[in-house]
């Protein structure tokens, strides 16, 4: 492949250049235009032309004999490949798409955040200020809290409701906003049994974010509390000894623990076990920027089982590593997010984000990483609560 530069004062005498340097095949890459300087030098236009060797070839015995010495055939194959070889060099590869996507994705919510945080801070009540002060501190998405102050703002001035709220005009509005704030979190259905079928969970993540000591500790909460039967599945064929734990935390449990290593065996296994009432699936973690990872996920989803998909999502984690491993799983069908981790983080605010920007119900919400810690069905009052402050009881 041979790529050359051409300039010239016009375009027409640069593309009348590389036709004549390099032949009628030659490929366009990139045309430049430079304005004309103060130091007298004329306006300039630069063409970046790439060519074949066999074409160059061609383009020289023209130059020499004045007559075209390569067969129409030669030209054209010629044409193809140098095509061909260009896309090759200047085709981004797929994983280089993906990070284009993700950064170009994580700069525009940037931008709108700063413009909305702007936005936001003008005008504000100064009864309504100490609750975006809060949520803002907690993490909540700065569109969500704009929202909310546009409605807090919209309600009667302090001084109408005064005679209500006496010198709690603060914890008036905070109310109010938390009432709003519960409003927008979805919560799953409690994971109940339908009779006569195996209820099967798979549960879905990242590498270390939780998935296995969650299972147990939902094991643990539905043998023990809800009496009902409970069996564990371990997929994992790529991490030694993965489904150690599990198994060994299914023999002190009491619950039945099979292990698979292919997606094509998940449905024996689930035959195997249907007469348990509570099925839970353990799967590998998958690298959020990788879609083959979900190959084996998509041949599980057509065996024409019902399954229901878990995201389990670490607390720690940025949001912008939240947002990409949602957008990755998303393809499959979310039923609900769980969080795990919550005892290392001071708030909230992404719990409450990942509900209501994507419009996904929370399940569980996990904190120790103790498997034997019995975890907490998410609900809008704790959520909520948190974002304020409020100390949860246990």
């Amino acid at each position: 492949m041979l790529v050359r530069k051409f300039e010239a004062t016009s375009m027409r005498d640069a593309l009348s250049a590389v036709k004549r340097e390099l032949g009628v095949n030659a490929v366009i890459l990139s045309t430049k235009e430079f304005p004309a300087s103060a130091e007298g030098m004329p306006k300039l236009f630069e063409v970046t032309a790439a060519a074949s060797v066999t074409s160059k070839a061609g383009a020289e015995a023209r130059t020499r004999g004045g007559e075209d010495v390569t067969p129409a055939r030669n030209n054209f194959d010629s044409d193809v490949s140098g095509r061909l070889a260009v896309l090759g060099e200047t085709m981004a590869t797929a994983r280089q798409s993906r990070l284009i996507e993700g950064g170009i994705y994580d700069l525009k919510s940037l931008v709108l955040d700063l413009l909305r945080q702007q936005k936001s801070g003008a005008n504000i009540p100064p009864h309504v200020f100490a609750i975006d002060r809060t949520l803002t501190a907690a993490g909540v998405d700065p569109a969500i809290i704009t929202e909310l102050n546009r409605h807090l703002a919209s309600l009667p001035a302090p001084a109408s409701i005064v005679s209500i709220a006496g010198d709690g005009i603060e914890k008036y509005y905070e109310d109010l906003a938390m009432r709003w704030l519960m409003k927008r979190i979805k919560i799953a259905p409690k994971w109940t049994n339908v009779s006569g079928m195996t209820n099967v969970h798979v549960i879905l993540g990242t590498p270390g974010a939780g998935k296995s000591t969650l299972i147990s500790k939902i094991a643990t909460a539905v043998t023990k509390k809800d009496r009902h039967k409970v069996a564990i599945i371990s997929w994992d064929s790529e991490k030694l000894g993965a489904s150690e734990q599990t198994r060994i935390y299914s023999k002190i449990l009491g619950v039945e623990h099979l292990i698979i290593s292919r997606a094509e065996e998940l449905k024996p296994a689930i035959m195997r076990l249907r007469d348990v009432d509570l099925l839970l699936v353990d799967t590998a973690g998958r690298n959020p920027v990788d879609t083959s990872s979900l190959v084996s996920l998509e041949i599980i989803k057509n065996q024409g089982l019902s399954l229901e998909f878990h995201l389990v999502l670490s607390a720690t984690e940025k949001q912008t590593l939240q947002d990409r491993t949602i957008r990755h799983f998303s393809t499959i069908g979310i039923s609900s997010v769980a969080f795990s981790k919550l005892d290392e983080v001071p708030a909230w605010g992404d719990v409450f984000n990942a509900s209501c920007k994507w419009s996904l119900p929370l399940s569980w919400l996990s904190w120790s990483h103790l498997p034997s810690d019995v975890p907490e069905r998410a609900s809008r009052e704790s959520i909520a609560g948190q974002l304020f402050k409020v100390s949860r009881e246990d």
